[in-house]
């Protein structure tokens, strides 16, 4: 049974899927780092690089996005020609409508597409393009035919329309209240545009909601467990118009939601270099600007059998775990796992199917290149958002970005969560000792949210400091107001 365990009782976002009691995927959104795929904003173009059909936009992030031809309304329309230049469709210091299709990442700004999309459960509507399709799922083939027709009659030269599988039994008036409602929020953001100087954002998209939505649809059935009553509410609209058979719950105890099931020794562990498997063997992952490198090794496994089915039975056990914490850690791009040298082309090519059918499960497009001279296989992984590394680390100061180091946000927010655990208790006060940077994330500038934490924890807040540069703190003790103030004295 897949179960959702979803944090949202701090300004830290976080959600955890657990497929048969296995941690299977992490979701991790800080306030600094929130998504911002889906959002639109009004771009002007800063460089055109002809050798690349591509141009760079200024939308108003500290990086410049990236736009490809391809994603031009421009170069849609005008039926692909493909032999004219990218400046025949767009020109340097040209303002258009952007939509972020993938966030940040690394060095790499964002990657923008000028199709601006917006979707419901029943229909996908496309700015930019001349397209009709029809979900493939429906199980009424003359239902299929009637709403591709329905969407040629009603779509405008310049949009796309996908009718989703949801919308096979809704009638005529439904289909077009959808569509003009779509329609209305691509005019609106057109007539904002007009009176705004670009870069400007047009359109803000709760992407974390929908992110939940979205992995709820993956199947019919599930349980989640939430801490916000307001997203609750949300979802359970949802599920009620989706027909799917998922059971909700709202928590408001005072135990963090993530703490109470052992998450968040499950999520440090998805930081570590070193995977432990339960046969005694063990992962080591190394992740680099340009690739990630997993090396398998045997460890304390050595087997009853031959040598050669002893390396295989590790390197199957590591397979299987290798796909699942590649989703769990969010790594993409090129991947290449150094899997123990076996003799046998055999074994290869069973090492190649189980890591493609264990990839079956992520979201993201995995493809399995094959295994090179020197035994190493090479995987690719779409990239979408930040590895869980990105999102949860930082370089560390103390040995020159050679290493990595808790961020000040996720230790600020770890602190948040347990004070939050002590807001019930019969105590005035709490003495916390920390690091400057740690205090300056959980009391905002200018301690602008210490009163705010205070109400929400019930009680007064006195700090000391902690020097140094390492990221860290330490609950000291809890007592009456004269009792902490002699103590911090």
């Amino acid at each position: 049974m897949k179960k959702m365990i979803v944090n949202l009782s701090s300004r830290e976002k976080r959600m955890a899927v657990l497929e048969n009691e296995v941690l299977r995927k992490i979701e991790i959104m800080p306030p600094h780092q929130r998504s911002i795929v889906g959002n639109v904003y009004l771009g002007k173009v800063t460089k055109v690089l002809p050798g690349m059909d591509a141009v760079f936009i200024d939308y108003g992030a500290e990086k410049n996005g990236f736009l490809h031809r391809d994603e031009i309304p421009a170069y849609q329309l005008s039926k692909r020609d493909g032999e004219s230049p990218i400046n025949h469709y767009i020109r340097q210091g040209e303002k258009l409508l952007v939509q972020v299709s993938r966030d940040e990442t690394g060095t790499k700004g964002a990657k923008l597409t000028g199709l601006i999309e917006f979707s419901t459960d029943s229909l996908v509507y496309i700015h930019g393009i001349d397209y009709v399709g029809v979900s493939k799922k429906f199980k009424n083939e003359r239902l299929q035919k009637h709403w591709r027709e329905k969407a040629l009659e009603y779509k405008h030269e310049d949009e796309g329309l996908i009718v989703r599988t949801s919308m096979e039994n809704e009638s005529e008036p439904v289909f077009l209240d959808t569509l003009n409602s779509m329609r209305q929020l691509y005019k609106d953001m057109e007539r904002k545009a007009a009176t705004l100087k670009a870069p400007a954002l047009l359109y803000e998209k709760d992407t974390f909601l929908e992110m939940l939505i979205t992995e709820m649809d993956t199947t019919t059935s599930g349980q989640l467990f939430i801490d916000d009553f307001e997203a609750y509410q949300e979802l359970r609209k949802s599920i009620q118009a989706s027909g799917k058979d998922w059971d909700l719950s709202y928590e408001s105890g005072p135990k963090n939601i993530f703490s109470e099931r052992n998450l968040d020794n499950q999520v440090e562990k998805a930081l570590k270099k070193v995977v432990w498997l339960d046969n005694g063997s063990y992962l080591i992952f190394e992740e680099t600007e340009a690739f990630t490198v997993i090396d398998v090794n045997s460890g304390k496994f050595t087997g009853k059998v031959e040598k050669e089915a002893t390396l295989f039975a590790v390197n199957a056990a590591a397979a299987k775990e290798v796909a699942r914490q590649l989703r769990l850690r969010n790594i993409s791009g090129i991947i290449l796992i150094d899997f123990i040298n076996m003799e046998k082309a055999e074994h290869k090519l069973e090492i190649i199917n189980l890591v493609k059918k264990e990839a079956a499960r992520d979201e993201m497009r995995v493809k399995v290149v094959g295994f090179t001279e020197l035994g190493i296989l090479q995987v690719t992984r779409k990239r979408t958002s930040p590895a869980l590394s990105e999102t949860m680390l930082v370089p560390c100061p103390i040995c020159n970005g050679n290493g990595k180091i808790e961020s000040a946000e996720t230790v600020a927010f770890r602190l948040e969560r347990e004070l939050f655990e002590h807001r019930k208790t019969d105590d005035e006060a709490v003495w916390v000792e920390l690091s400057r940077s740690v205090a300056e994330v959980l009391l905002g500038e200018k301690e602008s949210y210490r009163s705010t934490l205070e109400e929400l924890i019930a009680k007064k807040l006195f700090i000391s400091y902690v020097p140094g540069p390492i990221n860290t703190y330490s609950i000291r003790r809890f007592g009456s107001c004269e009792e902490i103030e002699r103590s911090v004295k």
